[in-house]
């Protein structure tokens, strides 16, 4: 999974993933990311949540073993329909590109989302994911805190699909809640 914005490495090495990487440079396109719902991505036909995330990539090196490794980038949230497998073995579907969240100015965002990313920002993984982070943006704080935070798949699926920026404020400050919840739990154990 990854959201709009987010960087995701990958390594390729199944036949269909390097022909559809060859498309992509080739004619200069992206492809979408969805994540799985139910079933298995190998010899299966699985069921795949219907938002996914536009991708392109970003950077590409050659990797041991006959491997490439890619660097993608997510640019816009889509809706999938007619979800199927094309003849090169790969899921295929319709897509719809969703409206990007319209960001609201910083000041009107909770500060404690700001001082979570940038207290995030200054662990060595974070820094080198990310060496520059734009905290003028509310919807890259929120994007990256969504990608950052100790949550399940079905939990950051929820937040890629919510489609109203205070709403996921609102969802990401009930995380962040729980989380603190539970700090506090194991403090008092």
């Amino acid at each position: 999974m990854v959201f709009v914005g987010a960087t995701l490495r990958l390594q390729i090495f199944e036949q269909r993933y390097l022909e559809l990487v060859k498309s992509c440079m080739k004619n200069q396109q992206g492809f979408v990311i969805a994540l799985i719902r139910d079933g298995s991505e190998v010899d299966d036909t699985p069921e795949i949540f219907p938002v996914g995330t536009y991708v392109e990539i970003v950077d590409w090196d050659s990797l041991d073993h006959n491997l490439l490794g890619i660097t993608v980038q997510g640019r816009q949230r889509v809706r999938l329909h007619n979800i199927g497998v094309n003849a090169q073995h790969l899921m295929a579907a319709e897509t719809e590109f969703l409206d990007n969240l319209e960001a609201k100015p910083t000041e009107l965002v909770d500060d404690n989302l700001v001082n979570l990313l940038q207290a995030l920002h200054k662990h060595d993984f974070v820094a080198a994911k990310y060496p520059e982070i734009d905290y003028s943006s509310s919807i890259e704080i929120a994007y990256k805190l969504c990608e950052l935070l100790p949550a399940s798949n079905q939990e950051k699926q929820q937040l890629l699909e919510i489609d109203q920026a205070d709403l996921l404020y609102e969802r990401l400050r009930a995380i962040i809640n729980q989380l603190e919840n539970l700090s506090s739990a194991d403090d008092f154990l």
